[in-house]
């Protein structure tokens, strides 16, 4: 007679996740969770309702975003490029320390063929891109999202092809706990044969997801162009033109909504063509026009405190071939420069400079590539009450 039929094998019991957890205390729950890269953080929001409330919730948010920005070893940063209408990234934790760098496309942000991007700036993860000079979007890189804002021109005083938006920033507001974009419009107006120029101003709220009621910029004269710096609530912008030697920075208040400005700073004068930076928490001004004919960096070290100013460090020209950003500071107190698509750390303590190399970039040499740090988050671009 034939042999028996096999036993059927055991059945397998399925234990939720959630289960396995049910004897560990919220509080260690959610300090194992918070010690997590990203990306299995995204996944993690699947394993159950409970999960998934407490990752999104904003006391999580905030404390893995506070960590993050505290790991040396730099894990969670990375500095996001924009190459011929394309936005790319890398690791910093991989250019500080590997000797070639991959450099990843951002596949999950539907882009045409258009070349015009600009880095609007990021904060807390979000970064805030301007297409095509009229169209804003917010994304986050970590969690794969993206939303396209409402258009600028939408309920303005002119239409959009009377007006060129010519300065914006991003930025936190801590006091609404609110992600704001400030825009500086620039148009043109006839009337007739008589041709007027006015300069309107925006402030977009995540929180809204609306732009507010247009207003008149505050003073005529002052030129602010580009992309400004965040800082301590508020967005900068160098004014006056490129061969002036006099320049000041006209600031944005995001909690008032106002706009003041700063002197420049009596210590940089024949400097020109300065431009705005943020190195280790402080405001910072750079410029490769400068009375000794080096390229000079100067920090604010305490904010608002006109005498504060320091200079930071001195290049050389033969040191560097070209106009150089300077991005972040490593613990040794070496600086990490781009220079158009390409990296460059300089020691001074030895006033030397050696190129960190990256693979998978399609370098465009008739333009600059910008370049943003930011540190990975789980922020939301969905902002609750």
């Amino acid at each position: 007679p034939p042999p028996p039929p096999p036993p059927p094998p055991p059945q397998m019991k399925t234990v939720k996740a959630e289960k396995t957890t049910d004897h560990l205390p919220k509080e260690i729950m959610e300090e194992i969770l918070c010690r997590l890269p990203v990306k299995p953080l995204s996944r993690f929001k699947c394993v159950s309702p409970s999960w998934r409330s407490l990752i999104s919730s904003k006391q999580f948010i905030k404390t893995h975003l506070q960590r993050s920005k505290k790991i040396e070893s730099f894990a969670d940063q990375r500095i996001i490029l924009t190459c011929k209408g394309k936005l790319k990234a890398c690791s910093l934790s991989s250019l500080l320390t590997e000797s070639v760098t991959r450099v990843d496309s951002f596949d999950f942000f539907p882009m045409n063929s258009s070349n015009d991007i600009v880095i609007v700036g990021s904060c807390n993860g979000l970064i805030c891109i301007l297409v095509d000079k009229c169209r804003f979007f917010l994304l986050n890189p970590s969690t794969r999202e993206f939303k396209e804002l409402p258009d600028f021109f939408t309920g303005a005083m002119f239409p959009k092809n009377l007006g060129s938006i010519s300065a914006y920033g991003f930025g936190f507001d801590e006091s609404s706990g609110d992600y704001k974009i400030c825009a500086v419009c620039y148009s043109m107006l006839v009337f007739g044969l008589i041709v007027t120029f006015r300069r309107t101003v925006r402030v977009y709220s995540l929180k809204a997801d609306s732009w507010g009621v247009s207003s008149l910029f505050y003073k005529h004269d002052i030129c602010s162009y580009g992309a400004a710096k965040f800082m301590s609530g508020k967005f900068h912008w160098i004014t006056g033109f490129l061969t002036d030697p006099k320049w000041e920075v006209v600031c944005f208040d995001l909690k008032s909504e106002t706009f003041e400005t700063v002197k420049q700073p009596s210590c940089m004068e024949g400097y020109k063509r300065p431009s705005l930076g943020v190195l280790e928490g402080c405001l910072c001004v750079f410029s490769d026009y400068s009375p000794n004919d080096t390229f000079d960096v100067w920090i604010w070290n305490e904010y608002g405190v006109e005498d504060s100013w320091a200079k930071y460090v001195t290049i050389p020209y033969q040191s560097v071939t070209n106009y150089v950003t300077p991005l972040f500071v490593l613990p040794s107190g070496e600086v990490l420069f781009t220079c158009g698509s390409e990296f460059f750390i300089y020691n001074k303590r030895d006033n030397c400079v050696r190129q960190q190399h990256t693979i998978d970039f399609d370098r465009d040499r008739d333009r600059d590539s910008e370049a943003e740090l930011y540190t990975e988050s789980v922020v939301s671009l969905v902002l609750g009450d």
